[in-house]
Order: C-alpha cells, then sequence, then structure tokens
C-alpha cells in the first residue's frame, strides 16, 4: 500500500458537488488516509474563468501509477468532465501529486506532479494534510509552500465532504465589527444632532428613512428562515429570489444604510451620514465575503449574481 496524495479542483457546475462525488469515487481506489481544508482559489493560466474550489485527499492504495491514472479519469468522467482547452474550466480534475513511492517519469504521468511546486492552490491543500509530503527531490509540501509566489487562495472551515463550507471564527468577527459600527454611529448622531429640523430635512431624511424601513421590512419577509446576522448562509438554505430578492442582491444592507442615512439628514449630523457613508463601505466588503460563502453553498447563486446586477438598493445601486 502507497500513501498517495490526489488534488481536487471544480470551477464549473455545482463545485461542492463534484468534490464530494469525487471523495466518494476515491474511497474506492484504497483506503482514505486524510482530507484537506477546502480552498477557494482564483484561476492559474488559460482563458478567463470562474474561481476552483480545491482539496487534496490521502489515498492509501496498491495500485500502480497508470492503472491509478486511470481509475482518476474514471472518476473525473463520472462528473461529464470534458477534455478540452488546456487549462480551461472543468467539473471536475483529479491529478496524482504526490506519494510515498519510487518517483514516476512517463509520457502520461510524472510524481511528483511537474507543477505542483509552482502552485500554491496544490501546496496548500496538501501541507494541510501532509506537510511532509515529496514534491520535488529534498522538497516537500511545507518547504515549497514558502517559496512559491503569492496567488489568491481562501481557505474555508468545516468537513467539506459532509457539511456547508463556512468562515469560522472570521463569521463571528464581522458581526462584531458590524455592531461596533452601529453603536459608534449612534454615539455620534446623539453627539451631533440639530435641532429645530426644517421642513426640508424632515421631508427628505423622512422619505429615506421610511424607503429604508420598507425595504428591510419586504427583505426580512422574503429571507423568513434563511434570515442570518452572518456573512455566510445558513446550513442546508436555498437561494431566495423573491420579493425585493429580484432587483437586488443584498436589500438589508441597503436598507441600513437608507435608514441611517435618512437619520442623519433628519436631525443635521453631517458626522453620522459620513458614518452612513462608511457603513456602506463596510457592507460593501461584508456582502463580497458573503457571496463567495453563498456561491460555494448554493449552487443557482452565481447565476442570481449575474442577474441580479444591483447590490444593495433597487434601480440605484
Amino acid at each position: 500500500m502507497t500513501k498517495t496524495a490526489i488534488a481536487l479542483g471544480s470551477n464549473l457546475g455545482d463545485r461542492l458537488a463534484h468534490l464530494r462525488a469525487a471523495h466518494e469515487g476515491l474511497a474506492s481506489l484504497g483506503s482514505i488516509m486524510g482530507v484537506s481544508s477546502l480552498y477557494e482559489t482564483a484561476p492559474v493560466g488559460g482563458p478567463a474563468q470562474e474561481r476552483y474550489l480545491n482539496a487534496v485527499v490521502l489515498v492509501d492504495t496498491d495500485l500502480p501509477a497508470l492503472e491509478l491514472l486511470s481509475r482518476l479519469q474514471e472518476i473525473e468522467r463520472s462528473s461529464r468532465r470534458v477534455r478540452g482547452e488546456r487549462w480551461g474550466p472543468r467539473t471536475l480534475d483529479l491529478d496524482l501529486v504526490a506519494w510515498e513511492a519510487d518517483p514516476v517519469s512517463l509520457p502520461a504521468l510524472s510524481v511528483p506532479h511537474p507543477r505542483a511546486v509552482e502552485r500554491r492552490f496544490v501546496l496548500e491543500p496538501l501541507a494541510d494534510v501532509w506537510p511532509d509530503a515529496p514534491v520535488a527531490p529534498g522538497l516537500s509540501a511545507t518547504e515549497a509552500l514558502a517559496l512559491v509566489g503569492d496567488q489568491d487562495v481562501k481557505r474555508w472551515h468545516g468537513a467539506w465532504q459532509s457539511e456547508s463550507p463556512h468562515l469560522g471564527p472570521a463569521a463571528g468577527r464581522w458581526v462584531i465589527a458590524q455592531v461596533i459600527l452601529f453603536l459608534v454611529w449612534g454615539v455620534i448622531l446623539v453627539a451631533t444632532a440639530g435641532v429645530p429640523i426644517p421642513a426640508w430635512r424632515g421631508l427628505m431624511g423622512g422619505a429615506l428613512s421610511g424607503a429604508g424601513l420598507i425595504l428591510g421590512a419586504a427583505a426580512i419577509a422574503a429571507l423568513g428562515a434563511e434570515l442570518t446576522p452572518y456573512p455566510q448562509p445558513r446550513p442546508g438554505a436555498s437561494l431566495v429570489a423573491t420579493g425585493p430578492y429580484r432587483l437586488v442582491r443584498h436589500p438589508i444592507y441597503g436598507s441600513i444604510a437608507l435608514g441611517f442615512a435618512g437619520v442623519a439628514i433628519l436631525f443635521g449630523s453631517l458626522p453620522s451620514l459620513v458614518g452612513a457613508l462608511a457603513i456602506a463601505v463596510f457592507f460593501r466588503s461584508k456582502s463580497a465575503v458573503e457571496e463567495q460563502a453563498l456561491a460555494i453553498g448554493i449552487p443557482d447563486y452565481p447565476r442570481y449574481r449575474d442577474s441580479v446586477r444591483r447590490r444593495f438598493i433597487p434601480f440605484l445601486w
């Protein structure tokens, strides 16, 4: 039996489902010894394409190299992998990147994988599950990772083969930062509010606040049980595309920004108006992280995101 590292990648269709199917298929090749965390990575080389999900699975197998390669290609075909443009998008990619046996150098296969030392999206999950994996003569995965250039690689938490990937402690930090921003905004408003309230401020501020309240109430009603303060979907969540979600992807964030701006105008507080804009910028960053999580957990989300172009406020933003 030989300890073998198989790198998994997918950027077409239900990426997570393809990786889970591959994990099940790899169990038929031997004994699963370990599974890395899930990583989301920017494509390297090839045409413009969607982001990848990557992982590494360790398999203890007695299959010889070429037979193992053939079985990996069978698993790829079961996910409707089509070999077209080099480094192009694919439903599933399986690479034998390292093993404990002697190196292999054949026309159809080289082990260790000759480009593994250049690819952070391979080295990070490999070092995660097998730090001492031989990726080049005298070079381990951990050592190669220290030498490779910076690439866009994001680690997700959770046992991805059985549960929804999540942000881990970072999800709570986003919520804490949001609460702090709200509290600071409230303190600034109280300290700088001006009275009496002129009619024009009452009209403008009231209109913005009212619009925010209506938008937020409609969004909460549409979300129902899917509502969460964290920038990631609840486990088992489904796509919500009703109510204001037909027009904007994050109407609750838009409603808060509108409401805070309206109150700042109502009370004539320029500092709190600036604070409302800062909260809107915060929401833009938070929603970007949230959309990455939604695209993993809800396969239809990328299509929805492409069709609903506004982020916060219908017809405006």
